[in-house]
């Protein structure tokens, strides 16, 4: 396995009895946290009624966790901190509201649900090759991950009504 070397930086405009300095990792200061942190908003309320709530989850979910993305790049753009998260593609997730985190979970809970039904319906489908016991355990399992979801959507719910 390869070590990384530190990268050696030298500014042309640097006298020549200046030391060569070895670039290191800039760690984030307290400072931006906090500022990113209290810039974050939350996304306007859009509740909605009558829905399923595979469409609730993949469609007002999608959008908190879009929000937090695109939220989060506007104020490190703004605060001119981008250099900050360079190689960090999923820096976005830590600076998430709690209910955004909330509608993170429902959604891989939404994701896990839809591939274990594809067992069952789709081109892949396995349910006509299954056994009784398998079928049994495949229905055991989703009521598992149906209940997840559920769960899942009931603790956004709350914690995006927290807000109000």
């Amino acid at each position: 396995m390869a070590t990384a070397r530190p990268i050696t930086i030298e500014q042309p405009s640097s006298p020549a009895s200046t030391p060569r300095v070895a670039g290191v990792v800039i760690p984030i200061t307290r400072d931006y946290r906090d500022l990113i942190k209290a810039a974050r908003t939350a996304l306007p309320s859009h509740e909605l009624a009558g829905v399923p709530i595979r469409r609730f989850v993949s469609a007002v979910c999608t959008a908190e966790v879009e929000h937090a993305r695109r939220d989060f790049a506007l104020i490190v753009s703004r605060l001119n901190a981008g250099a900050l998260f360079y190689d960090d593609s999923d820096a976005h997730a830590r600076y998430r509201l709690p209910h955004e985190v909330h509608a993170g979970a429902a959604l891989v809970w939404l994701s896990h649900l839809q591939a274990h039904d594809g067992d069952r319906h789709g081109p892949w489908a396995r349910w006509n090759t299954m056994d009784g016991e398998a079928r049994r355990w495949w229905v055991r399992r989703r009521r598992e991950l149906l209940h997840g979801l559920m769960r899942a959507a009931a603790a956004y719910r709350a914690a995006r009504a927290a807000l109000a």
